[in-house]
């Protein structure tokens, strides 16, 4: 009997654990396809991944279309977005700060069109020639609500091409706030601050043109 009754036990003492396991592992994320905290990334009703670099790792899991929700945090990397249609939304410049992890290196690096960065305070691209946030050759993408400090240039359109939007952006302590090399075709900036950068835009419109 008292063996029966360990037996039973121990197979209910298993099942919780089971339940457990499997509830911890469902988490949920109620503002975009995929969240990221400083420690990992998890899909809606997904199970958390661990990564060191997990923006990167949400980015690079991600489907065109699909919205990724960067929760409060500092987070120390140099994201490379690849997928069009895609948007990064973190929870506010004011919680929200991306660490350049190589000075010799964009923040972000954006190569696919459609893309929407909103909502993050990134700093550290500090050598020449690199960005806060560079657009390099996209269309359509919209960069608004972003904080770039202390980089080498704020935000960098690059050659970026056709009807890319930046808004309510502030580039503050930077080499140049906002550059625009040869953009071209009505890219439109909107309600962008330029504190304290050693060129603003005017010097750095070089051979851009229609807009």
């Amino acid at each position: 009997m008292k063996i029966r009754t360990i037996l039973t036990m121990t197979v209910l003492i298993l099942a919780l654990i089971t339940i457990s396991t499997t509830t911890a592992a469902a988490t949920s994320c109620d503002c975009g396809d995929i969240c990221v905290n400083e420690t990992g990334w998890w899909r809606d009703g997904g199970a958390f991944t661990a990564s060191t670099t997990p923006i990167q790792a949400a980015v690079d899991n991600a489907g065109s279309s699909e919205t990724i929700c960067v929760k409060a945090g500092s987070y120390t990397e140099n994201v490379d977005i690849r997928t069009s249609h895609l948007t990064l939304r973190g929870e506010g410049t004011d919680v929200v700060t991306v660490n350049a992890a190589s000075s010799s290196d964009n923040v972000f690096e954006v190569t696919a069109d459609y893309v929407n960065i909103s909502g993050f305070n990134a700093t550290g691209a500090t050598d020449f020639p690199y960005a806060r946030i560079y657009l390099g050759g996209v269309d359509h993408c919209n960069i608004s609500e972003n904080t770039a400090s202390n980089n080498y240039h704020g935000i960098d359109l690059g050659d970026s091409i056709n009807y890319n939007t930046l808004t309510s952006n502030t580039a503050s302590n930077n080499s140049a706030g906002i550059y625009m090399y040869s953009s071209s075709n009505y890219n439109m900036l909107t309600g962008n601050n330029r504190l304290n950068n050693y060129v603003g835009i005017g010097d750095f419109l070089l051979f851009s043109d229609n807009g």
